[in-house]
């Protein structure tokens, strides 16, 4: 069976929607988990058994979403050359926010990124990447999506602080990873 080009765009452009939906889903539930373990204290190991599988899910959704956007971008410069890359902002943020959600997923795979951080770039990330692949003008430039990215994230930061000291309010270290303060203290 022959398929045209325009299908095989329109398929990429279907398992992409599937693939950030996907993450999307992964990563809300993967970050309430983490803040459910955070006003807890501690982590469970059945907890850390579901997580990994979580994380499974979420790689397996990233590769899927990075082969539709190469996808894409084959499709597009056999299309328009150049054009297209160069005359959409919203395609070059679309790629911005994915290289920061890979960037910020091995950072925190590696264990390079804080905890109070990654879950920004995380859930802030996919959230906005799911609104630039839905989303598919917006009539603006790259500096205002960028700009308003960054604001997104700021946005992210407080709420996902605010939650945080919420939610440790009662403990003693209100580090809330089940480290105690005074076991830090004397670690060092």
């Amino acid at each position: 069976m022959y398929l045209s080009e325009l299908s095989w765009l329109y398929s990429a452009q279907l398992v992409r929607f599937l693939a950030v939906g996907l993450c999307l889903g992964t990563s809300t539930c993967v970050m309430t988990l983490y803040f459910c373990m955070v006003a807890k204290g501690h982590t469970e190991p059945a907890e850390k058994r579901i997580l990994h599988i979580l994380y499974t899910i979420l790689r397996v959704g990233m590769a899927l979403a990075l082969l539709t956007e190469l996808t894409n971008l084959i499709y597009y410069y056999h299309v328009d050359n150049f054009v297209y890359w160069t005359d959409n902002p919203e395609l070059l943020m679309r790629l911005t926010i994915f290289a920061v959600i890979c960037t910020n997923a091995l950072a925190m795979q590696h264990r390079k990124i804080t905890m109070w951080l990654g879950p920004v770039f995380a859930g802030g990330s996919w959230y906005a990447y799911f609104f630039f692949s839905v989303w598919i003008e917006t009539e603006s430039t790259y500096s205002t999506l960028l700009l308003g990215y960054l604001g997104w994230l700021l946005f992210m930061f407080v709420f996902l602080a605010c939650l945080r000291l919420f939610l440790t309010r009662n403990q003693s270290s209100r580090l809330g990873d089940g480290a105690r303060a005074d076991q830090l203290a004397s670690a060092s």
